[in-house]
C-alpha cells in the first residue's frame, strides 16, 4: 500500500509539473521578448502616457503581438520591464501595462505592483486589462481584491478592448467599482457600411463613461477624420498610428 501511494504521488507530481511546464509558453527562454510603447496624447497633442506592448521577434526580425499572453509569468515581465523602464523619459505622465486575467489574481500580483510603482516613478501606474466579451472570469473576489489593493499603493486599473455590443457592457459591470479607465478602439467603431448597427456606439460609451466618473480613451486613431470623431465626441485622451506607431524604446 505505501509503494502504491508513492507511485501516485510520483505520477501525480509528474503530471503536474509536466502541465505546468507547457503551460508556461511565453516563460520559455528561446522566445525573444519585448516591450515595445505606444503615446497617449490629449486633444491637443499634449503627451499624457505610454502604453507598454508585449510583442515577440520573429525569424525575419519582425516583432508581432505574441499568442499565449497568459503563460507569460509575472516573473519574466519584471525581467523584460527592467530595460525598457530605463529608456523611458522620467515624467510625470501615466505607464499602462499590459497584463492577462490569470497574472493579475496569481500571488506575484501584490508585488509586481509594488516593484513596478518604484521603478517607474514619477510616472504613474496603470495596470491595463484587455477583456473579451462572453469570458466566464473565475476567481473576481481575488481578482477586485487584487485591484484594490494594488490602488491602495496608487496604481490604476485600464480596461481596454471595449466593443459595440451588449456583451461588451455585461463583461464588464462587476468590475466597474474598481475601473479607472476604459479604452475603445476606432477598429470595432469604424463603420464600413452605413447600415450596419452598432449595440453601443462611442456616443454611449463617452456618456457612460461621464456617469461612472470614469476615464475615456479612444485607440486605434489613424487618420484626421477618427480624430474629428474624438473632437466631436468631446472625447480628450487619444492613442493610434496618427500620433505614432509603437516603437521600441531600448533601440531608439
Amino acid at each position: 500500500m505505501l509503494l502504491l501511494a508513492s507511485s501516485i504521488t510520483i505520477i501525480s507530481l509528474y503530471f503536474y509539473h509536466s502541465r505546468k511546464r507547457s503551460n508556461n509558453y511565453l516563460g520559455q527562454q528561446q522566445f525573444e521578448l519585448r516591450y515595445f510603447i505606444q503615446k497617449q496624447v490629449d486633444r491637443n497633442g499634449h503627451l499624457t502616457g505610454y502604453e507598454c506592448l508585449l510583442r515577440q521577434k520573429n525569424t525575419d526580425g519582425s516583432w508581432t503581438l505574441p499568442k499565449n499572453l497568459d503563460t507569460l509569468p509575472l516573473q519574466r515581465v519584471i525581467f523584460l520591464l527592467e530595460d525598457t523602464f530605463k529608456s523611458l523619459p522620467t515624467e510625470k505622465i501615466q505607464l499602462s501595462i499590459n497584463l492577462e486575467y490569470d497574472q493579475i489574481i496569481s500571488p506575484e500580483f501584490d508585488y509586481f505592483v509594488r516593484w513596478a510603482i518604484s521603478k517607474v516613478a514619477p510616472m504613474k501606474l496603470a495596470v491595463e486589462l484587455n477583456v473579451q466579451p462572453g469570458t466566464h472570469y473565475h476567481n473576481k473576489g481575488r481578482f477586485l481584491h487584487h485591484i484594490r489593493q494594488g490602488q491602495s499603493y496608487g496604481m490604476q486599473l485600464d480596461v481596454d478592448n471595449i466593443g459595440t455590443d451588449n456583451a461588451s457592457l455585461s463583461s464588464i459591470e462587476w468590475m466597474l467599482p474598481v475601473i479607472d479607465t476604459l479604452k475603445c478602439s476606432m477598429r470595432d467603431f469604424r463603420k464600413t457600411d452605413p447600415s450596419i448597427w452598432l449595440d453601443l456606439n462611442l456616443q454611449f460609451w463617452h456618456r457612460f463613461s461621464e456617469e461612472q466618473h470614469i476615464n475615456l480613451v479612444l485607440t486605434g486613431i489613424e487618420n484626421e477624420e477618427d480624430e474629428s470623431l474624438a473632437e466631436q465626441l468631446h472625447i480628450d485622451l487619444r492613442q493610434g498610428y496618427l500620433f505614432g506607431r509603437p516603437i521600441d524604446p531600448i533601440s531608439n
